[in-house]
């Protein structure tokens, strides 16, 4: 069966991604990954700031999958969740590359060339790093 992995963050631009990769699961009767991934937090910062950031960020990432597992419930579909630490990218081409997935998909948050280029952009970067297939999903409006 095929896998698609998809990134959610609890944006706009993800919310996009997931429903198209539940379309195309749908249609290729795939089964589906959805990856949440908490920033990494420095271990400079001293060890309550530390320990409060890490779990500011689980905890988005958490909501991130709650918030998924409802789409997605919603849908009638299947999927599994998992979350990670570490640089989304990063992370996002790993498991695609451990689970030997077929596609990769994301969104963007539309932020154009010169914004991506200060920002960073998580879909550019993955793009480059995936040894998969990604799809970029733009996010609506």
């Amino acid at each position: 069966m095929a896998t698609i992995v998809v990134g959610t963050d609890g944006s706009k631009g993800s919310e996009a991604a997931l429903s198209e990769a539940l379309d195309l699961a749908r249609r290729l009767d795939a089964g589906l990954l959805v990856v949440a991934v908490a920033a990494p937090v420095s271990d400079l910062l001293g060890g309550s700031v530390y320990q409060g950031r890490v779990s500011e960020h689980q905890s988005r990432a958490r909501k991130a999958l709650d918030a998924a597992r409802e789409v997605v419930g919603a849908a009638g579909a299947e999927a599994e969740f998992e979350m990670f630490e570490g640089d989304a990218a990063e992370e996002l081409a790993k498991i695609a590359e451990s689970r030997d997935a077929d596609l990769v998909v994301v969104g963007t948050r539309g932020l154009g060339a010169l914004a991506g280029s200060f920002l960073g952009s998580v879909s550019s970067e993955l793009v480059r790093r995936s040894s998969r297939p990604v799809v970029v999903v733009r996010e609506p409006g």
